[in-house]
């Protein structure tokens, strides 16, 4: 049920959470007195708004705590795909000006970058990773191991290519902890049952039809709060999740710095 949430389009799932949102609202400040025969006093009726707006609060608070937490994920998510996107190209630059010696490396990790996109993604999207990505990384890091500098200016560059491997590593490990990072299931728990107590809480001692477009009012307000949980809770999921975009761009920027390099040293063989 909860994953089938995740892969429904945004349009969908807007209706589908605030039309919920908007009925449990509706259905509360119509039903519940009537259900449990409610006929408080004034001064009972206004102990119990000042009582609802103490635990409204805590609602509050938590909704807040869970939408920061849900962002910080997705924000970090998002800056793991740019940081590795950004770390290959200046590793591939690397490579470039090594010389002709690095020309295996570099084919290593445009076929590195490709398994990315194509093998990895699709993986990523529910939590895992491509056994043939972790190859084509191995083979990577074998064949710049593998490049020997004979000179002082290459031995710099050799020495830099290899950090840079170092924290290409370091960043896929980043990305894949992060495509399985979601809210907690007993924070779900408590705001789920928490929004509807304070909903049913407010319906309970007021019955007008002011009082009723206010608690639905409210209701709507929540499932917005729960609509933007749910689009960005678990970051790769669904249509809406992250995509391979800063990733798929290298392909043609390693073109650009080929074509670029060939122009500058057109001795070198490609």
């Amino acid at each position: 049920m909860v994953s089938s949430l995740f892969n429904l389009p945004l349009w969908q799932l807007t209706i589908l959470i605030l039309g919920s949102s908007l009925l449990v609202g509706f259905g509360f400040s119509v039903g519940i007195r009537r259900l449990f025969r409610l006929n408080p006093t004034a001064q009972e009726a206004d102990l119990a708004i000042d009582l609802m707006q103490v635990a409204s609060t805590y609602i509050g608070i938590l909704l807040a705590f869970a939408g920061v937490l849900a962002w910080q994920d997705y924000k970090g998510a998002q800056l793991a795909i740019e940081q590795e996107a950004a770390v290959a190209s200046q590793l591939y630059r690397d490579l470039t000006i090594c010389g002709a010696q690095c020309d295996e490396p570099r084919h290593e990790l445009r076929a590195y970058v490709r398994s990315i996109i194509v093998d990895e993604w699709p993986l990523v999207r529910d939590g895992g990773r491509s056994d043939q990505t972790e190859a084509l990384l191995i083979k990577l890091f074998d064949r710049v191991g593998s490049t020997d500098p004979s000179t002082a200016r290459q031995s710099a560059i050799y020495a830099e290519a290899l950090s840079q491997l170092n924290r290409l590593v370091e960043l896929r490990r980043n990305r894949i902890a992060t495509s399985s990072t979601t809210i907690p299931p007993v924070l779900w728990v408590v705001a789920i049952v928490g929004s509807v107590l304070t909903i049913a809480y407010a319906a309970s001692f007021v019955s007008t039809r002011y009082a009723t477009l206010m608690i639905c009012g409210i209701s709507l307000t929540i499932g917005l709060m729960f609509l933007f949980l749910i689009s960005v809770n678990n970051p790769f999921r669904g249509p809406r999740g992250l995509g391979p975009g800063p990733l798929t761009q290298l392909q043609a920027i390693f073109d650009k710095v080929d074509t670029f390099h060939g122009r500058l040293h057109p001795d070198e063989k490609p």
